[in-house]
């Protein structure tokens, strides 16, 4: 299994000099295979062209995970993310609201955004292709998302093990029906169909995520 994921990390010549060390790392690292996602370090953004001028960032604040797969390697990586439509930010209180509003997400009567894992390919370089189903206003359809192992820390400030994860995919909103559109006065679309989907995600063991809700609370912050 390490000999994998050193091929994967790029460090399947026994000659490279960074072998040894990332494989006395990993084999102190411990072999866990139940997750959670740590909501104060993980990122839920979308990116949409507007007018063909700029991309309009978007993100969602809130968001529950239940993440498993066996460390150090995770072969067998899977997820299941529930979103929350209303916690959707991007920066301007009207854009908010009018796509929370049924010509959009309709927040109201779909308030979930739901993804699940259906299986994992992991490639060279700490890269690997999640498939699973993506479900928004009850439309369901399978998408790939192109992710990368970042990091892995044995011990953090509780010392309990993290590892991180940058996920990618790109979809046309119109499958799930959000096919809102209107037309500037030279005929451009105002908002692209093409929408670009981001997440950066942190994980730890639940007594790791207890352990910092504990020391925020301690030092007196909100957790």
């Amino acid at each position: 299994m390490l000999q994998k994921l050193l091929t994967w990390l790029g460090l399947g010549d026994r000659r490279n000099g960074d072998r040894q060390k990332v494989l006395q790392k990993l084999s102190g690292f411990p072999a866990i295979s139940e997750w959670v996602l740590d909501p104060y370090h993980t990122q839920i953004r979308f990116r949409i062209m507007h007018m063909g001028l700029v991309e309009v960032v978007g993100r969602f604040t809130r968001f529950s995970a239940q993440v498993r797969g066996s460390s150090p390697a995770f072969t067998d990586l899977a997820a299941e993310v529930q979103v929350e439509v209303d916690s959707l930010q991007s920066d301007m209180l009207a854009r908010d609201l009018h796509l929370k509003s049924a010509e959009f997400f309709d927040a109201e009567k779909y308030p979930y955004i739901t993804f699940r894992s259906t299986g994992v390919q992991w490639r060279p370089l700490k890269r690997f292709l999640l498939e699973g189903d993506l479900t928004i206003r009850d439309k369901t359809h399978r998408i790939q998302l192109d992710g990368e192992l970042k990091g892995l820390v044995l011990k953090d400030l509780v010392g309990q093990p993290r590892v991180s994860f940058h996920l990618t995919a790109q979809i046309d909103r119109r499958a799930w029906g959000l096919t809102w559109q209107v037309e500037t006065q030279d005929g451009t679309p105002a908002v692209d169909n093409l929408v670009t989907l981001e997440i950066d995600a942190e994980i730890t063991t639940p007594v790791g995520m207890e352990a910092l809700r504990q020391m925020l609370t301690q030092m007196g912050m909100p957790a």
